[in-house]
């Protein structure tokens, strides 16, 4: 199950990425999904939360100020050490859990902003499918009032019937497709 996490932490770091290099300096102002963030909030917390939650999680040695492809490049690195996910850790209000659902919450938050920097910045918004489909699940499992918290996700959005797996993942997680 880890190698299947790892999996989808790094494909999901490849989509983040090619909307990375896709910004332009102009782009940075403008308005995101995420009510009350412009590209550069959304960017800040994305990396920011990659470096302390997942970085923090697997012992990546990243150093002070990294941008993206730095955090990545140290997040991958501490990812190719055998059993990195092994073992448990402390998660509040949650207690102790196997480091795997701290690291697939960092993976569902990562894939997400994906979408929402895609979105902010005219980009390509088709996400990696294993990962729309393991943060689908993943939410589905949140405890609801911890999910929809202050600084979380909004209210789930209802999904036309015929909707993609992409499109129901990201309503559940209160984004209009």
């Amino acid at each position: 199950m880890s190698q299947q996490h790892i999996d989808i932490w790094n494909a999901t770091a490849d989509a983040f990425t090619a909307r990375w290099e896709a910004m332009s300096e102009e782009q940075m102002a403008a308005d995101t999904p995420c009510d009350g963030w412009c590209v550069q909030d959304l960017v800040d917390h994305t990396v920011t939360t990659q470096i302390s939650y997942a970085g923090g999680l697997v012992g990546a040695d990243i150093p002070e100020g990294a941008d993206w492809p730095a955090a990545r490049d140290a997040i991958r690195a501490a990812l190719a050490n055998e059993g990195v996910l092994d073992g448990m850790t402390e998660m509040p209000g949650m207690g102790e859990v196997p480091k795997m659902v701290p690291f697939g919450i960092a993976a569902s938050d990562l894939l997400i902003h994906t979408w929402d920097l895609a979105r902010a910045i005219g980009a390509d918004e088709a996400l990696p499918a294993a990962a729309v489909a393991a943060t689908h699940a993943g939410l589905q499992r949140f405890p609801e009032q911890a999910m929809r918290g202050s600084g979380m996700f909004g209210a789930a959005v209802e999904s036309a019937a015929d909707a993609d797996a992409q499109t129901q993942m990201l309503n559940f997680a209160g984004r209009t497709v």
